[in-house]
């Protein structure tokens, strides 16, 4: 018996084929791609904290000091978020502690970066080319290599080439007393290897540094400093950060919006020597708890102005102030570095705390409610932003907000978005 074919038939035929080798294919791909990284890895369950340690590269690390906890599982990671191994590109992970706080784990760079930054320690310490990270315990002019550093930052062209690490001015030279509190006076080895810990920190990223300089229990709007072991930086979790909360009601962002003023104040006078001017006040480097206390938990990218030097003849307008334009050819967080050095005191800070409370992209306060619209408090948010004296306006906003929290009815408003 003879089975004839006809056109519908072999094209349902045809279709048919058509999706089992696109089913088969896809099967294939969804299987190489899960059990590529269980290959790799070992499993899918996070791997123990202190294989992110790199503690084999120290003492070209950022220390030690919290290692002991690592390694007695007090700090542990959160296992459900394996994806935070698979796609992590920041190189950031999620843990918590034995009291079930939960921390931020930060390896404070990303691979490329590491692999470069280790690539070049031999050359960099003039060492032959299979050194050792225990070979650079016998290195010299370790603290000139961390001025040099801070030299190239200043004097940089980013159009060449970017910075890297910290910035510090008007002159590199003061670098050395700014971090006396982290080498707390050590001698002998111990000093060798703080120093280069200190040296890497300044290379890869000061966050650690800044953290131990202004400590949250002194009442400084940053992390919980847990320390750090090897290459990784143990904080604590402070919250969801401030592009998450667009909805929440009014008086929040009233309450959270006069913090992030006070942060902003903070940065640019509370230190007795420095001001901290920081790059990035962007939405999600601002996080807020369940309480509504705000903390800036992006420090890497800093401008650390000793504002006590005594001025030579480069800076003839170091007791000016240096106001940003608002129409200075630029847009939202752009500035002048070179500017900032350059005077004893810059608005920088509260400027950006302004814009992201007011500016272009994605403004915190806005819309404002319509019994708010034309009274006092917008008139003060305009002025915060395009003022001239915006310290004038930031502490006249504080003020006013202030007294709006005081009153019970601004408690009735919620969401506006």
């Amino acid at each position: 018996m003879s089975i004839i074919v006809t056109d519908a038939l072999y094209k349902r035929m045809w279709i048919r084929r058509r999706f089992w080798k696109r089913l088969i294919f896809l099967t294939i791909t969804f299987a190489i791609s899960f059990y590529i990284p269980v290959f790799i890895f070992g499993n899918l369950k996070i791997p123990k904290v202190v294989r992110l340690t790199d503690l084999n590269r120290c003492p070209v690390c950022y220390g030690i000091s919290i290692c002991p906890e690592l390694y007695s599982n007090q700090i542990v990671l959160e296992e459900h978020r394996w994806q935070d191994l698979l796609f992590n590109v920041k190189n950031i992970y999620h843990g918590y502690t034995k009291s079930n706080r939960k921390v931020i784990l930060k390896k404070l760079a990303y691979d490329k970066q590491l692999d470069k930054f280790d690539n070049n320690l031999c050359k960099t310490f003039n060492l032959h080319s299979n050194c050792t990270p225990m070979d650079l315990l016998n290195a010299t002019n370790i603290n000139k290599k961390i001025m040099d550093i801070v030299h190239y930052n200043l004097t940089r062209n980013v159009s060449v080439q970017p910075r890297t690490g910290l910035i510090f001015c008007p002159y590199p030279e003061g670098i050395h007393d700014f971090l006396k509190p982290i080498l707390n006076n050590k001698i002998g080895k111990q000093y060798k290897s703080d120093l280069l810990n200190v040296w890497t920190m300044v290379n890869l990223n000061a966050e650690p540094i800044i953290l131990q300089i202004l400590p949250k229990s002194r009442g400084w709007a940053v992390p919980a400093y847990a320390g750090v072991c090897g290459r990784l930086e143990v904080v604590a979790d402070e919250g969801v950060p401030l592009s998450d909360l667009g909805n929440i009601a009014w008086y929040r962002k009233l309450k959270i919006a006069k913090q992030i003023l006070e942060m902003a104040m903070d940065f640019t006078f509370k230190h007795d020597r420095y001001r901290f001017y920081f790059f990035d006040w962007s939405a999600d480097n601002i996080v807020v708890n369940e309480k509504d206390q705000v903390s800036y938990v992006d420090l890497e990218d800093v401008i650390i102005l000793d504002k006590y030097i005594t001025p030579k003849r480069d800076l003839r307008n170091w007791y000016q102030r240096y106001i940003k334009d608002y129409d200075e050819n630029s847009v939202g967080y752009m500035f002048s570095i070179d500017l900032i050095c350059r005077h004893h005191l810059s608005d920088h800070n509260i400027y950006s705390a302004c814009y992201v409370l007011n500016g272009d992209d994605k403004p915190f306060l806005k819309p404002v409610p319509d019994q708010f619209e034309k009274g006092p408090f917008s008139k003060l948010v305009n002025q915060c932003l395009y003022g001239p004296d915006r310290f004038k306006a930031a502490i006249l906003l504080q003020r006013y907000i202030t007294d709006l929290l005081s009153k019970e009815s601004v408690s009735g408003f919620g969401a506006v978005r």
